[in-house]
């Protein structure tokens, strides 16, 4: 029998799912403890005892911040992780390719369809997703508080979904409000000192949904995408962003550098800033140390799955 720590973000967007029936009636088999954790300590005291029970996995129904809480437990253990999306983005989720279907799921876990994947560290707390500096940093940072400071908020959160993130994007860069900031990056493959709005560290090529920043990185390679903005000019700097959301990466501008590297170091010449990760902010820093680990968090992959009743059919087919 499986042991399976369950841990629902009763706040996240999609909060309203019957989430603990469905998981009875499709893990009928398995001893489920369900986990609703009201504090960051209190989820960690939970994961720490799930580290030391060796659970056989540990399923999260949330967004992408609920994602980075865990990660910072699990990541270098054997215990497997399978993200439920009910949040906003669901990068995390969207990537490995699961979705809200329950029977998938069980699917899912019962083949045990498992993987391991890199961990991105920032100052050693780690990321899953994508993060950066600049300009997408304060589109999180004012989402974040909206939804912190005004409960109502939650409500236009839902019906715009990942949505959310372009719509706050597009007010900054209509309103002209982009601000330059002046970096200086060291690592084996760039370094360089440079004024920029906006700076990305990528573990998969999606930001937001359906935001492609990073086409040819992936979560499998051992190594960060650093995505670097050098645009000085607002109108420059849109377009870039508009081919990007609409699936044209700009690989010939000039403003545009993209590299990959195992670990770099970013300082900023100026005041303190935050970094966001996951969709969550971290602290305001002027230095970042960046590292990959590779092969550091054992995940469910959904997308990795055998169809067995389209297995069975093709099999049927053959023998007929």
């Amino acid at each position: 029998m499986q042991n399976i720590s369950v841990y629902l973000n009763q706040r996240a967007s999609n909060g309203s799912h019957d989430w603990q029936g469905k998981i009875n009636n499709a893990l009928f088999r398995s001893n489920i403890v369900y986990q609703t954790p009201t504090s960051l300590d209190e989820l960690y005291q939970k994961l720490d005892l799930d580290i030391v029970n060796n659970v056989d996995a540990v399923l999260s129904v949330g967004g992408d911040g609920t994602i980075n809480s865990i990660i910072q437990r699990l990541a270098g253990t054997d215990i497997s992780l399978f993200a439920v999306p009910g949040g906003t983005a669901n990068d995390f989720a969207r990537v490995l390719g699961s979705n809200t279907n329950v029977k998938r799921i069980t699917q899912t876990i019962r083949q045990n369809v498992k993987k391991k994947i890199d961990l991105i560290s920032i100052n050693g707390k780690f990321m899953a997703t994508n993060g950066g500096l600049g300009l997408a940093a304060d589109v999180a940072n004012e989402i974040n508080e909206l939804r912190s400071t005004y409960p109502q908020f939650k409500n236009f959160m839902k019906w715009s979904g990942k949505s959310v993130y372009s719509i706050f994007l597009a007010k900054k860069l209509l309103n002209r409000e982009i601000k330059n900031y002046k970096f200086k990056i060291q690592s084996e493959e760039f370094s360089d000192s440079f004024f920029s709005p906006l700076i990305l560290v990528n573990n998969q090529p999606s930001l937001g949904g359906d935001f492609i920043v990073a086409p040819n990185t992936n979560h499998m390679d051992g190594k960060v995408n650093i995505t670097i903005f050098k645009h000085q000019n607002r109108l420059e700097l849109i377009q870039c962003i508009l081919k990007i959301f609409n699936g044209n990466y700009p690989y010939n501008d000039k403003n545009l550098i993209s590299f990959e590297t195992s670990a770099a170091k970013i300082d900023l010449y100026e005041d303190r800033i935050t970094f966001f990760g996951d969709g969550e902010i971290f602290e305001h820093n002027t230095s970042w140390d960046i590292r990959c680990h590779p092969n550091f968090l054992s995940v469910y992959s959904p997308k990795d799955q055998i169809d067995l009743g389209n297995l069975n059919t093709q099999v049927s087919i053959m023998d007929s």
